[in-house]
């Protein structure tokens, strides 16, 4: 089985032998747009690599809202809490489009932590970096204002899309329901709150494309709020 040309950012402390060693030790499934991998609750004891494609973490409340929590693309795992602790699946994952995966076994996944101790270090890195996520997200529900949450979002987006002249260029924009799921509000204060941001210049509409011009700007407003 190949890996893709970026490689699993869990096995890249791995040489390239050992990696496609563990590697055949795996399955591939694909999943079209819109397939759910995995059920809240459900008891599955795999890890998944994405191969390809790009999948969505979600939660249902109990009057049927969706709570967003990351979009994971090429070369990213999940699955990984439920082998460590032995409990049902915490969340939910759909395929967002047409998604090749690379399923380790929680018995494999055992046997490689054991033989490379750094595979090991990198999963604690994973996990820390998500906890810290998850901390700041915690502190924005608690202490800001429904705009401070949104402009907050907005950077991180931003950030992530940041092009070389420095103007971030969001191809594929979340939705403004998928936005105000993210920072638990309604659909019509995020559609609001785009509009005045796009009125004052701060983010604009173009070619399909949602454009930061000045990511330094709305940096500023976020950090006038004490968001760290």
């Amino acid at each position: 089985m190949q890996t893709p040309p970026e490689g699993y950012a869990l096995l890249s402390l791995l040489d390239e032998a050992a990696r496609a060693r563990w590697l055949r030790r795996c399955a591939e499934r694909r999943y079209a747009g819109g397939e759910q991998i995995v059920r809240e609750l459900e008891h599955d004891d795999n890890i998944y690599f994405i191969r390809r494609g790009k999948v969505r973490v979600t939660l249902l409340s109990r009057d049927g809202r969706e709570v967003n929590f990351a979009d994971l693309n090429q070369g990213e795992n999940f699955g990984e809490i439920s082998l460590i602790d032995g409990q049902p699946r915490s969340a939910n994952v759909v395929a967002l489009i047409d998604t090749e995966m690379v399923v380790m076994p929680a018995r494999v996944f055992g046997e490689m932590l054991r033989a490379h101790p750094p595979v090991a270090l990198q999963l604690l890195r994973q996990m820390t970096a998500m906890i810290r996520r998850l901390c700041e997200r915690i502190f924005e529900y608690s202490t800001l204002g429904v705009n401070n949450r949104i402009h907050a979002e907005l950077l991180r987006l931003g950030k992530s899309h940041l092009d070389l002249d420095g103007v971030a260029r969001i191809k594929a924009m979340p939705t403004h329901a998928q936005l105000a799921s993210r920072v638990s509000c309604h659909r019509e204060a995020v559609s609001r709150e785009l509009k005045t941001l796009e009125k004052q210049g701060i983010v604009a509409k173009k070619n399909r494309k949602f454009i930061i011009p000045n990511l330094q700007i709305l940096q500023e407003m976020v950090d006038a709020v004490g968001i760290r």
